[in-house]
């Protein structure tokens, strides 16, 4: 009982921090004029990050990277490929294991050796020196864990006849897919990360018809109440 009360209270002082951290993100503009190529660069380095079994977290952190970014600079056309795997290069060093950051040579094979490794090393300090050297932005991701443990414990406490284990799976399973519409569509910028995971979870009950959609326990560890995500959940089911 004494390890899962103190595993718990350091779950909810993790939470604390990164909701704090979350509330010093920039504000996205969508002032970038290259918008309209935005969703090929993620779905691109969302399937170089699976070929080479990067975490959705650092996924997630690349595109994080890549968005501030271009949404204050333009970026020649033919620098986008570099800004997107660079972005991708210092998002693992910040948050993979050091056996999965991928080299500069690997990375420059899925460009045909396009540019010289200088080049990546230059694209890596402007990203540093644009965020000054601050790069612990929350991502939905990280909200992920400590809310799914929430997210079907009203059905493991009912007596309902219902099997909570595959239901569970499924909702897990809802949430991945909801993540990455997430972060396909730059309207989601505009909410914070942590709600975006609440909505991503209230989506997913919705569509596993899990009533309610939204339960006190998940506005409580959320610190969300339905009517503050009803809005990014109604996008995303859209």
């Amino acid at each position: 009982m004494v390890e899962e009360c103190s595993s718990s209270s350091l779950a909810s002082d993790i939470h604390e921090v990164l909701r704090e951290k979350e509330a010093r993100i920039p504000n996205f503009m969508a002032a970038s004029p290259q918008l309209k190529i935005r969703r090929y660069l993620v779905d691109w380095l969302a399937v170089i990050g699976e070929k080479l079994g990067s975490s959705h977290g650092v996924v997630h952190l690349a595109i994080y990277y890549m968005d501030f970014f271009m949404d204050k600079f333009i970026i020649q056309e033919s620098q986008l490929h570099l800004l997107a795997l660079t972005a991708l290069l210092l998002a693992a060093k910040f948050d993979e294991n050091e056996n999965q950051i991928p080299d500069i040579s690997t990375l420059n094979k899925f460009v045909n050796n396009t540019y010289q490794h200088a080049e990546y090393h230059q694209m890596e300090l402007l990203l540093l020196e644009f965020f000054n050297w601050n790069i612990d932005l929350p991502t939905p991701v990280q909200f992920l864990e400590y809310y799914l443990a929430k997210a079907t414990i009203d059905y493991k406490e009912s007596e309902m006849t219902i099997d909570y284990k595959k239901t569970s799976t499924y909702l897990r399973k809802y949430v991945y897919y909801f993540l990455e519409i997430s972060f396909q569509d730059h309207t989601f910028l505009s909410f914070s990360p942590s709600l975006i995971t609440s909505s991503c979870i209230a989506a997913s009950r919705i569509c596993l018809n899990l009533i309610p959609s939204w339960t006190n326990e998940l506005s409580k560890v959320t610190n969300y109440d339905w009517d503050k995500i009803a809005h990014c959940t109604e996008i995303m089911l859209r």
